[in-house]
Formats: structure tokens, C-alpha cells, sequence
């Protein structure tokens, strides 16, 4: 912290003002100064927005609050344990980004949070959003069929935006995962709507990075829309919903399990027969794979399928929860299963932007609605009607990303 201190001259935190009571008793009064150290962990526990006012106020404070490790560092720390729900929106040519604060601690029935906007950048195609990597980045790819995809690696909360290597297959579907040990990100190709033994990987690092083809048993993608809610990342194993051909008897929905360190891919029956391939959502509950999905036409019912031993035989416990009657709003229409967060609560949302557009929050422990929130803020998005991707526990990171990799 001694660099810091050289990095931020006194006199830019010392304040003095002089009062003068009368002509002959005149007191100068100094404010004591403040440390250092108990600025930046002020700074740290404040929303990346107010963070970037402060950098304005001098040189000094804009490389310790832009670029230094230690700071960055701790807001990360900081900004972990208070995750927002990141909303990304294509319209009109552009990707919006936006954030809120999300539930964690004594909600409340019906409340209201105003949007944070990020930086909008433009988009000449139709995109479709892959998923968060790892909390903290957004990987895109465009949504055109007749061309190979451009996958862009975008944080929102500095604005950067990567473009990658073109893939090598023609309109593919792209999964990110996240290996802790190593902590590495790496970007997962698999094709769509045809059957294929091969995958492409392709490792985020210094230097160029390049795909990499590696053998896998049959397998393809039926929704490549819906890919942020047909996989997660848990603790270094990508899952991912998927079709396997089995003949003329029709094709068999699996979990494909994907090890991030070792490229190695294993499958996971699945024989529900009450589970839709298009409504279902994987979540990590307390660290187990869970899918989650309605199963009635009202949006009432919530089928939750947990998996016991994924190393063994592949047994799976349900729960099956009812939502009240009148929980949505009577002029939205078509909700989407957000995910879960790490305080067990299923987020529901409209699959398209409403007016007033709510957020909710259900409890699986509690076996109750535990939140209504409204956000508020969106006037950008009331002249369309785009659909709204939302992605729960984002981290907003003041790292760059030549950090990350």
C-alpha cells in the first residue's frame, strides 16, 4: 500500500477551511486525513457507477481506481458477494447491456430497482447470446445461418469488447466454460441440427488464439436459441442439453458433460417423460446439476429434477412446486426460467420486454413467492418489444480482459 500512498499526494486529501469568527480570534480548522487504505476499501464497496465518477477527480485516482491490481482485485472481491442480474437486449443493430441488484437477504414482497446501463455497442447481425462466462463476461455469436459465426467476448462493466477467431463450423452453437484450478475460459463449438463426432475448442489466452478440433461421441443442438438456459458450468464441468440420433426411432434428449481441464465429454440419460426439451433450464443447486421447468400451460407448476450421482448411475430426485394463482402480471404473457441463484431462489421473467416489466423471485426452500420487483429505468426499450436475456449472480470486474487471459 506504501506505492499507493506515493501514487496519491496529500494535499489531494486534505481538506482545510479557515473561519473567521472576528477580527482578532481567526481559527483555522483541518480536517484529519483520511487514509489511503480506508479510501480504497470505501471505493471498493461502492456500485461500478459511482467508482467511475471518483475516477474524475484527479490522475492519481484515475490509475488507482482504473488499472491498479490491488483495487481491482478488491472490488472484485467486494462485487462478488453483492451479484446483480445482468439483462442483454438486441435492438435496432445494437446490444444493450444493463444491470440491477439482485435479491439476496430479506426481500421484500413488491419492490422497485432503477437499471444501470452499460455500453451499448453496435451489432450489424442478429445476435445470439451464448452465456456468461464465469460470472463476469458475455460471449456472443451472430444468429445468421448461411456464414461461420464470429464469436465476441464482451464485459460490460469496462466496455470491452473482443472478437475472436471465426469458427470452423457453419452456424454452430458456442458454450463457455470456466476450469478453477488452472483458471482457465475456454470456448466450446458444437454444430446444430445435424449429427457430428467432432467439437472445437478454443482456449482464451495470451496471443492468438486458435481453434483446436477434438473427437466426441455423436451429438447436436436442437434450440441453439435457448443456449443460455440449456447449460451451466459447474465447478469445472460444462452441461449442456443436447440430441443424440437413435435411428428411426427418433432422436433421445441427453446431458452432455464436458470436462473443461481434460476435453473429455460423457452423457447423462435423461427419461422424463413429462420434460419439455425446449422449457427446461439447468441450474446449480448448492453444487448439484438441477433442471427446472413448467409443466403446464398457466406457468404455475414447477417440475424441479435434481441429479444425486453424476459420477455413478444416474439417479434423479424431483420436487414439484405451485405458484399462486394470480402471481403474473395479467398483460404479460410467456415467462422464462431464468436460473437459480445461490440463495435457492428460481427467477422468472417475462421472455419479452413489458410495461412495467417485473422480475420474480421463488424460493425452493421456502416453497413461497418471495419477491416482486419492478425495474424501472428502461424507457429505451418501450418503442419494441425485444426479448430480454437475463444471466442471475453477474459480478461486475474492472479488470481488463488481457488480465484475464
Amino acid at each position: 500500500m506504501n506505492i499507493l500512498k506515493q501514487l496519491v499526494p496529500e494535499d489531494n486529501l486534505t481538506m482545510s477551511r479557515s473561519t473567521t469568527h472576528s477580527s482578532t480570534d481567526e481559527r483555522q480548522y483541518t480536517k484529519p486525513i483520511i487514509p489511503v487504505d480506508l479510501l480504497i476499501d470505501i471505493f471498493s464497496r461502492l456500485p461500478l457507477k459511482h467508482v467511475a465518477r471518483f475516477r474524475c477527480l484527479s490522475k492519481s485516482w484515475a490509475s488507482i481506481l482504473g488499472s491498479s491490481p490491488y483495487f481491482t482485485e478488491l472490488f472484485l472481491t467486494k462485487s462478488s458477494n453483492r451479484p446483480r442480474l445482468l439483462f442483454t437486449v438486441n435492438s435496432y443493430s445494437k446490444i444493450l447491456f444493463f444491470s440491477t441488484p439482485q435479491i439476496t437477504q430479506n426481500p421484500h414482497a413488491n419492490s422497485s430497482v432503477v437499471a444501470t446501463w452499460y455500453k451499448t455497442h453496435p451489432w450489424k447481425h442478429h445476435e445470439r447470446t451464448s452465456s456468461l462466462l464465469h460470472g463476469r463476461l458475455v460471449c456472443c455469436t451472430d444468429g445468421k445461418g448461411d456464414y461461420y459465426a464470429e464469436p465476441v467476448i464482451c464485459n460490460p462493466s469496462t466496455g470491452e469488447l473482443l472478437t475472436l477467431p471465426k469458427s470452423l463450423l457453419n452456424n454452430p452453437v458456442m458454450y463457455c466454460g470456466y476450469e478453477p484450478t488452472e483458471k482457465k475460459f475456454k470456448l466450446l463449438c458444437i454444430p446444430s441440427y445435424f449429427n457430428s463426432n467432432r467439437a472445437w475448442v478454443l482456449t482464451l489466452e495470451t496471443g492468438k488464439p486458435l481453434w483446436r478440433k477434438i473427437e466426441c461421441e455423436y451429438h447436436y443442438v436442437m434450440y441453439p436459441y435457448c443456449t443460455h438456459r440449456h447449460m451451466i458450468c459447474i465447478n469445472g464441468v460444462l452441461y449442456y442439453l443436447a440430441c443424440i440420433d437413435i435411428s428411426r426411432s427418433g432422436d433421445e434428449v441427453v446431458i452432455v458433460c464436458f470436462d473443461v481441464k481434460s476435453e473429455k465429454f460423457r452423457f447423462i440419460d435423461i427419461d422424463f417423460e413429462s420434460m419439455h426439451r425446449r422449457g427446461s433450464t439447468l441450474i446449480n443447486y448448492k453444487g448439484r446439476l438441477g433442471m427446472v421447468q413448467f409443466t403446464d400451460n398457466n406457468e404455475r407448476t414447477l417440475y424441479m429434477w435434481l441429479l444425486e450421482d453424476a459420477d455413478g448411475i444416474n439417479k434423479w430426485s424431483i420436487n414439484i412446486y405451485e405458484l399462486p394463482v394470480s402471481w403474473k402480471h395479467p398483460c404479460t404473457e410467456n415467462f422464462q426460467i431464468v436460473g437459480m441463484t445461490r440463495t435457492c431462489d428460481i427467477i422468472l421473467s417475462p421472455c419479452k420486454f413489458s410495461d412495467p416489466f417485473y422480475v420474480f423471485y421463488y424460493n425452493v426452500e421456502r416453497k413461497t413467492l418471495v419477491a416482486r420487483t419492478e425495474i424501472q429505468g428502461l424507457q429505451e426499450l418501450k418503442c419494441d418489444r425485444p426479448i430480454v436475456n437475463i444471466f442471475q449472480d453477474y459480478v461486475e470486474d474492472l479488470k481488463l480482459m488481457e488480465s484475464l487471459f
